[in-house]
């Protein structure tokens, strides 16, 4: 008759086997996972980014449906009126809110408007709830405020920060509402 601890010492063996086992498949199943996971990353920026470059050439005449990150579509194209996602931002002119400003353009702006003072790409990156870690998506913000600066809507400091224009605006102020020169207009 085999002795006690010598059936315990083959069942622990055969438990170190099969958990050795399973972890080698749990490990190549994560790598799958992060496989796939970057790209469908890869996929959704390219696809933001397609979007983005159609809508700022023009070249998108009708409605283009393509899925949002919450999974419901979004229509996106140069037909009809109000503004749509990923169109430029109109120039700034008086009287002009932040409603006309659409998508990303109008969440870059407004989190410039929260801050409480200028704001670099990747804080405008977290404050519009993206992952600053992704180097992607903070040049992906920065390109928006770089249009909203070229624009008139925000001001870029030498340091790289934006801020809205001319000076600093409460929460809820659009450049409209505080009657102030655009950045590049001569002064007197």
């Amino acid at each position: 008759m085999p002795s006690v601890l010598g059936l315990m010492e083959q069942r622990e063996a055969r438990a170190r086997q099969e958990l050795e086992s399973w972890t080698e498949v749990l490990e190549q199943a994560q790598a799958e996972v992060d496989a796939a996971r970057e790209r469908v990353e890869r996929a959704r920026v390219g696809r933001e980014e397609l979007v983005s470059v159609l809508a700022e050439e023009g070249t998108v005449d009708t409605p283009v449906f393509v899925p949002s990150d919450s999974g419901a579509a979004v229509a996106v194209g140069s037909s009809g009126a109000g503004a749509r996602h990923g169109e430029r931002p109109p120039v700034w002119r008086s009287g002009m809110g932040e409603e006309v400003l659409s998508g990303l353009y109008r969440e870059v702006f407004a989190a410039s408007v929260a801050a409480s003072g200028p704001v670099n790409g990747v804080e405008l990156t977290r404050a519009v709830g993206r992952e600053a870690e992704i180097k992607n998506e903070v040049e992906k913000i920065r390109h928006r405020a770089y249009v909203l600066e070229k624009r008139g809507w925000l001001v870029r400091a030498g340091d790289g920060r934006f801020t809205p224009v001319s000076g600093a605006v409460g929460r809820g102020v659009s450049p409209a509402s505080a009657e102030r020169p655009r950045p590049g207009a001569g002064t007197a």
